[in-house]
């Protein structure tokens, strides 16, 4: 077998795993969310191995989601860390056996009594010391010597991050509230950045008696590729590269063109107010480089297209 069918048959493998998992699914998912949406507390992730990596991973995406979370490692959280633990914290733990030494004794001094656990099992230790517990079990690793960690981690992955959109879903968090936690980087950039940020100001304007001449030298000058007809509290229409040139064509005359018979006459406006993204989606759908911001009784700008790569 090659390389590349091989895996992706581990793959499909691993698909498979979970869908069946789900079929028989009869986990109490209700309490689990209802325990986190009203802890007033911090959401406190552990495990130990695979299970602890794949707590951290959720940590990290519960906070980004606005559940305050964190990581604890069992081991250290023996040793000293049990401190960060406070009486109205909730515990989310991950163990594939539910038998795990370090997980007991965590749970066992731990200030805190409210437990969600993730276990293969209903009958693991660790289910029988949590407030609610899911059961995680998957048929078999895609391990040749099914062994090693990966289907069950891939499930306790996914069943995590389920629980985590449910919480979203049930609490509304925004597309808002997810760049409040992401201003960094490319993806917070494209979440904040609005239409008013972007925008030129300075828009050339023309009246709707110039002739061609003056719109093209209103259009250099301008280095916008468009003009606008009117002024800012009266905009009654807009001349790009594109209306100069398909009027010229269909003209018999085109020296003797004037604005008014060049400009398209319901121009697109958009909010100051708009997002980078709803803005990509404009500019390809209407298949247009230039957007004014504002109204036709109220112009602020115009953005362009590639004024979104700016960023």
């Amino acid at each position: 077998m090659s390389i590349n069918k091989l895996t992706v048959q581990s793959i499909e493998a691993q698909a498979q795993s979970l869908l069946d998992m789900a079929q028989r699914d009869r986990n109490d998912y209700e309490s689990a969310v209802k325990l986190i949406m009203s802890c007033t507390g911090k959401l406190v992730f552990t495990g130990m191995g695979k299970s602890g990596i794949i707590a951290r991973k959720l940590a990290a995406t519960y906070s980004s989601t606005g559940v305050a979370s964190f990581f604890v490692h069992p081991g250290e959280a023996y040793h000293g860390d049990l401190g960060m633990i406070e009486e109205n914290d909730l515990i989310f733990a991950f163990s594939n056996s539910g038998e795990t030494p370090e997980l007991m004794k965590l749970l066992k001094y731990s200030r805190t009594q409210h437990v969600i656990a993730v276990t293969n099992s209903h009958q693991s230790a660790l289910a029988s010391l949590s407030t609610v517990h899911l059961e995680c079990k998957v048929d078999k690793e895609i391990c040749p010597l099914n062994l090693a960690p990966t289907t069950s981690t891939t499930a306790a992955l996914v069943m995590g991050d389920a629980i985590c959109a449910s919480v979203m879903e049930l609490s509304k968090f925004s597309e808002n509230d997810f760049a409040q936690f992401h201003p960094g980087g490319t993806l917070g950039k494209s979440l904040l950045t609005k239409a008013r940020d972007l925008m030129t100001t300075q828009v050339p304007f023309v009246q709707q008696t110039d002739q061609l001449h003056d719109v093209l030298l209103k259009i250099s000058e301008g280095r916008l590729g468009l003009v606008c007809v009117g002024n800012n509290t009266h905009v009654q229409g807009v001349i790009t590269d594109g209306d100069i040139r398909r009027a010229i064509a269909q003209s018999s005359r085109p020296s003797s063109l004037t604005a008014a018979e060049i400009a398209t006459s319901s121009p697109v406006f958009i909010e100051e107010s708009l997002g980078l993204n709803e803005m990509t989606i404009l500019f390809q759908e209407k298949k247009i480089v230039s957007i004014l911001v504002g109204s036709k009784t109220s112009l602020k700008g115009v953005v362009q297209f590639y004024d979104l790569h700016k960023m």
